[in-house]
Parts: structure tokens; C-alpha cells; sequence
């Protein structure tokens, strides 16, 4: 019956949340109703704001973390409506539409002919998005993985690649090769994907743009913001607002005080229901 084809759970998660390894039966649509995630597959993690979703086939594996006051809203879905939706993992723009067909399965009220046609529309406005902004490549050899635990517990870190070179037993070279191959992209590059996600975390918690950038090593406000727009396409503060209403990459920027508090975040606005204890 169309009333098994989609699933929706809310859970709320404690700051600092980090899960382990698991994968569901059902496929699942992701959808941060408040806060931020860090989204880890065996493919690569990025970050997952709340106008964004991820999607995870059925038997995907994954792990989350999550920032302060997060709260997610999973879509399992099973049957034959899993023709219509992909067969691959990804990022999904959540449209105001999908958004409110998400609320609206979540409350339970739709039943019969009313949830199919939600099931419907789901399906139908469920588009894998093209490749995630701020997306790293997992890392397999020893030294890189030690250089990634370095970073991801202390993102401001200062070390060079040569002094990581020199830790760890190698040349520069060899370690800037293995960054390329294994990263797709250079240390530096690289050091500045993991800061810039740490940033995304620090700001959905309503940390201020000067903090964030003085803690996490960029030196400057201005300095991050360029390094964020250069990585995004938008300021930190239209990152977070739906894309409808975001400037051009391509226009003027809008201007970033240093200093900014919290910046405005998504909101499911619809009436917590704990479904408790499921893992993400």
C-alpha cells in the first residue's frame, strides 16, 4: 500500500554528535530540519546544510556528525516507488515543495489517496543535485589519515606540508603526490576544504564570521569570506538561505560584517515528534 512506501522520523541529536558505520534496509532521504551534518560515505563527506538533503540508497553505509541543536527528519522509502527515485547516492536541493511534502508524511494525517499522491510528488521533485560544494575524497594510506585526524580535531593547525613530510618520514614530494592522488587536489587546497567545513559546522551553531575565521586559521574575516565564496559561489550568509533567494555567484557580493552573529539558519517549523534512538 502507498502508506508503506515512505517512512518519515524525526530525531534530534546532542551537540557533537558522531555515529557509527551503519547502513539501513530502506533507502533514506536525509533532510536537516535544524543545524548542520557532516555526511561520511564510502565515497567521500561533505557537509549537509538545511536547505540540502542526502540521499542514501538502500544498504549505502554511512556515519554522521552533527553540530549543536541538530535535528533530522529521515524519509525511509521502500517498494515500488524506489523506481522513480535514484539508484546512487547524493546531494538533493530541497525545494519548498519537497520540503513541505517531507512535513506533511511526517505528521501522519495524509492516508490513502492523500499519501499516495505525496508519495508521488516526492518522488518527482527528488533530483540528485550536481557534485557537493566542500566535498573531500576519503583517504586510505597511513600518513594522510594521520594528517586528516590532525586536522579534523584542530582545523587551524599551521603545519606545512614539509613539516608533515618531515614527520612522518618522507620527502615533500612524495607526500604532495600523494595528496593529488588520493585527495584529487593539493595539501593546500585541501587544508582549506577541511577548515571551510569545520567553518559550516561553527557557523550553523551561531558562532560569529570574525570567531570562525580567527579560530580556524584563515587570519582574517575578509579572508575567509573570499576563500568561502571561491569555494561555494555565495557568502557564508547566503549559503544558508534558499536558493531562490540567493544573489548570483557571478553578481555583488553581499557584504559580510566582521563580526556577524549568527547567521539564519532553515527551519523545519513544524511540530517536534521524537521517533528516538534510530540511528541517522
Amino acid at each position: 500500500m502507498a502508506e508503506s512506501w515512505i517512512q518519515v522520523e524525526r530525531d534530534p541529536f546532542p551537540a557533537g554528535f558522531s555515529g557509527a558505520w551503519h547502513d539501513h534496509p530502506r533507502a533514506q532521504l536525509i533532510y536537516p530540519g535544524r543545524g548542520v551534518m557532516v555526511l561520511h560515505t564510502r565515497h567521500g563527506q561533505w557537509v549537509v546544510p538545511p536547505l540540502q538533503g542526502c540521499w542514501l540508497p538502500a544498504g549505502e553505509e554511512h556515519r554522521v556528525e552533527t553540530s549543536a541543536g541538530f535535528e533530522m527528519l529521515s524519509a525511509y522509502c521502500r517498494g515500488p516507488l524506489l523506481h522513480r527515485l535514484p539508484d546512487r547516492c547524493g546531494v538533493v536541493a530541497v525545494s519548498p515543495l519537497l520540503r513541505e511534502v517531507i512535513l506533511a508524511l511526517a505528521d501522519g494525517r495524509a492516508i490513502g489517496r492523500a499519501r499516495h499522491r505525496l508519495c508521488l510528488v516526492f518522488a518527482d521533485e527528488l533530483r540528485l543535485a550536481p557534485a557537493p560544494r566542500l566535498f573531500l575524497q576519503p583517504l586510505a594510506s597511513p600518513g594522510l589519515r594521520a594528517i586528516e585526524a590532525a586536522l579534523t580535531e584542530d582545523p587551524a593547525h599551521a603545519g606545512t606540508l614539509a613539516g608533515w613530510a618531515s614527520l612522518l618520514g618522507t620527502t615533500t614530494r612524495s607526500l604532495a603526490r600523494a595528496f593529488q592522488r588520493e585527495a584529487r587536489m593539493s595539501f593546500t587546497a585541501w587544508r582549506r576544504q577541511v577548515r571551510l567545513r569545520a567553518a559550516l559546522v561553527r557557523l550553523a551553531e551561531g558562532a560569529a564570521v570574525t570567531a570562525v575565521a580567527h579560530d580556524l586559521g584563515f587570519g582574517s574575516a575578509s579572508a575567509f569570506i573570499r576563500d568561502f565564496r571561491r569555494a561555494t559561489g555565495v557568502t557564508p550568509r547566503q549559503y544558508f538561505r534558499p536558493a531562490s533567494l540567493r544573489a548570483p555567484a557571478s553578481g555583488p557580493a553581499m557584504r559580510e560584517t566582521p563580526g556577524t552573529d549568527a547567521l539564519p539558519f532553515g527551519n523545519d517549523g513544524g511540530r517536534q515528534r521524537t521517533a528516538g534512538g534510530r540511528r541517522p
